[in-house]
């Protein structure tokens, strides 16, 4: 099957969320089934400096309202991947990847773009798409062309739109309706993520339970009746992490390697991590674990709440690491210099840290008030570092509960509940026996984007089926 997959990043090109890493991943897992599959993103400034791509391969002019935009493709792989790099510097010649005035009609163009480069590549170059997937707001109006303005020159391309977090949705004002060169008269806004979902063959999100969340008004964002309206196209696929980059047996950033059958290195790994950290070097303190962004999505009200419990009442220490709302960048800042030798708060974005706390670390936690699929948790379970996470979204389909399980869940977003869940994990961790099996168990498990690939390949045969 040949698709083309459309992103707005791509890891490791350029990454600024959980999207980048499915765009970088997922492709050249489908490829290793033996499906073409090729990538195409905005041509940002950086990723033009950093990549040394090939070409341009085509030039094209695209409109945006009444104005005209001058796009070149260039071309450049990940390993095997093919990935084209539009060009479009009114749009993309920028600092920053999203969050200025006119992201309207910036992703109008790259999606304008896409389809330039699927008639070229249809026309002169004898690859004709059979389906396109398509992710998040920034290319949901892709599929909403596929089936009106551009239906004649693309007949029978599928579409696959994949909602990765459905609380960013692209709203804009009725102006972006005439950008866009769409109907919608006497709509008060033009919704991205609407068009995405109400045109695209097969709907899909990044996970079983998120899927059927996202039905309810607690979850919906406002869309759980468009959502209803087309539960019958939608799917939820579990993302995976790639075993190449998260794997403890070969990580360069940590300074011993270990795996299932061999776990001895854990313990290097954690000293390393409390010395590096200005925590207390004990092997017998539980080392819990945090990489996240900094708001209340996460779970970081919990987590502060509950401080003055773990510190008081337990002998377990903190590692925290990221960046986001000042007020909780203060917080935990403030829980570091009352607790030294305690808490750690590593208030930046250090990649090669994160690696480190996920390898030294006892426990990882996640506590989210919502979560569509969550890395962190497979990422921890493949390290030995046993998950404790609230019951939302792929978090509950990944983590399950106590000595049968690969880690502990609570349900109630409340602080109690979040604390009894920490309890039952440090009694577990003070259990010579059954500790090093749970940590055994989520080291053995597949969440290899493989194993997700296939699950993508049964939703773009079901799509070819609905075009």
């Amino acid at each position: 099957m040949n698709v083309l997959f459309a992103a707005a990043e791509v890891a490791p090109l350029i990454k600024t969320g959980g999207l980048a890493d499915v765009a970088g991943a997922l492709p050249p897992a489908l490829r290793r089934l033996g499906h073409d599959v090729r990538i195409v993103m905005p041509g940002y400034r950086r990723v033009l400096a950093a990549s040394a791509p090939a070409g341009p391969v085509h030039v094209a002019l695209l409109p945006a309202g009444d104005r005209i935009e001058l796009m070149r493709v260039f071309e450049t792989q990940i390993g095997a991947t093919p990935v084209y790099l539009l060009d479009i510097p009114g749009a993309f010649d920028r600092d920053s990847v999203f969050g200025y005035g006119d992201d309207d009609r910036r992703f109008i163009l790259f999606t304008r773009g896409i389809l330039a480069l699927m008639l070229h590549l249809q026309e002169r170059a004898g690859w004709r798409a059979d389906l396109v997937h398509a992710n998040d707001w920034h290319t949901g109006l892709l599929s909403n062309y596929l089936k009106t303005s551009y239906a004649q020159i693309f007949p029978g391309v599928a579409s696959v739109y994949t909602i990765h977090n459905l609380a960013y949705q692209g709203f804009f004002n009725p102006f972006t309706l005439y950008l866009a060169g769409l109907d919608g008269a006497g709509e008060p806004y033009i919704n991205y993520m609407a068009r995405g979902i109400s045109f695209a063959d097969i709907v899909s999100t990044v996970s079983p339970t998120y899927a059927q969340e996202i039905l309810t008004p607690e979850y919906g964002e406002h869309l759980d009746g468009l959502l209803l309206a087309r539960q019958d196209h939608l799917a939820g696929v579990l993302n995976g992490i790639d075993y190449g980059v998260f794997d403890p047996a070969t990580d360069p950033q940590i300074v011993a390697h270990y795996s299932a059958d061999d776990p001895g290195g854990k313990a290097a790994c954690k000293a390393a991590l409390q010395l590096e950290c200005g925590l207390t070097v004990d092997p017998n303190r539980p080392l819990i674990g945090m990489v996240t962004r900094l708001v209340e999505q996460k779970g970081l009200d919990l987590l502060d709440a509950a401080m003055p419990w773990l510190i008081g009442q337990t002998d377990a220490q903190l590692v925290l690491l990221g960046t986001g709302e000042p007020d909780l960048e203060r917080d935990f800042a403030e829980h570091m210099r009352l607790s030294p030798g305690r808490v750690s708060a590593q208030l930046r974005f250090d990649a090669a840290l994160a690696q480190r706390i996920y390898a030294g670390c006892d426990v990882f936690l996640m506590p989210s008030r919502y979560e569509p699929c969550g890395l962190g948790q497979l990422i921890s379970l493949r390290y030995g570092t046993v998950p404790i996470v609230r019951a939302t979204g792929g978090l509950a389909d990944t983590v399950r509960e106590g000595y049968d399980g690969n880690g502990f869940q609570f349900h109630s977003y409340d602080v109690d509940h979040l604390i009894a869940a920490i309890m039952r994990c440090l009694t577990c961790f003070r259990d010579t026996h059954g500790w090093p099996v749970l940590r055994e168990r989520g080291m053995r498990e597949d969440h290899s984007w493989d194993a997700s690939a296939r699950e993508y390949v049964g939703l773009y045969e079901w799509a070819c089926r609905e075009a």
